[in-house]
């Protein structure tokens, strides 16, 4: 005699009777953050070597995670290497590669979110010196948290080895009034997903 699984047998009923446990995933509920923690970012505009106190930025994490509006979600592919025999191919798990994603900041006068994010940039490549930077300084840990809509934390991505690539923006136009946006091109060497597992989502019935 055939035995039926449980998910054979699951339909809309089962999350009605599991109620607790499933919420459908919110696109607007998340976090990105950049770990600036006891790191302070030059303006973009001074050269190196002849600023001062004021010249550098505070707290660059608190504005960049209040003003990011939209964050790629880090995935990876794995390269496939083939064995040919005669009329066979066996095919075999190669190296992974994580591909460059992105955020999108609102552009807010008065809180300096792009000459942040420009200062992180000059931190791979300065043009006013046209100096490279060392991983140490432009390299960051990244982190983009999922939460429900009662913020309750559903998992966390984080992403080793951050940098900026590059800064984009729509031109000046004096007939579009929309408010101004940032897309910025971020490369990372990896990134791991941990779901969380004490909020109860993840339980099996």
């Amino acid at each position: 005699m055939a035995h039926n699984s449980p998910l054979e047998n699951m339909n809309t009923t089962h999350i009605t009777e599991n109620i607790s446990q499933y919420e459908a995933a919110r696109s607007s509920f998340f976090v990105f953050t950049v770990d600036f923690r006891n790191d302070k970012l030059l303006h973009p505009e001074v050269t190196p070597g002849s600023e001062n106190d004021n010249d550098y930025f505070k707290n660059a994490e608190d504005y960049i995670r209040l003003n990011v509006v939209k964050a790629s979600v880090p995935t990876f592919t794995v390269e496939t290497h083939t064995y040919r025999r005669g009329n066979d191919v066996v095919k075999f798990a190669g190296v992974p590669t994580w591909p460059e994603g992105s955020i999108t900041v609102d552009d807010v006068v008065g809180l300096h979110v792009k000459d942040m994010l420009y200062a992180w940039l000059y931190r791979a490549y300065n043009p006013n010196t046209r100096a490279g930077g060392h991983m140490v300084d432009y390299k960051k840990t990244c982190t983009l948290m999922e939460y429900t809509q009662d913020y309750q934390l559903v998992r966390t991505w984080t992403l080793d080895g951050c940098f900026v690539t590059g800064i984009s923006e729509a031109p000046f136009d004096r007939e579009n009034d929309d408010k101004r946006q940032l897309e910025v091109a971020i490369s990372y060497d990896r990134a791991v997903m941990n779901p969380n597992s004490e909020d109860g989502f993840y339980e099996h019935a």
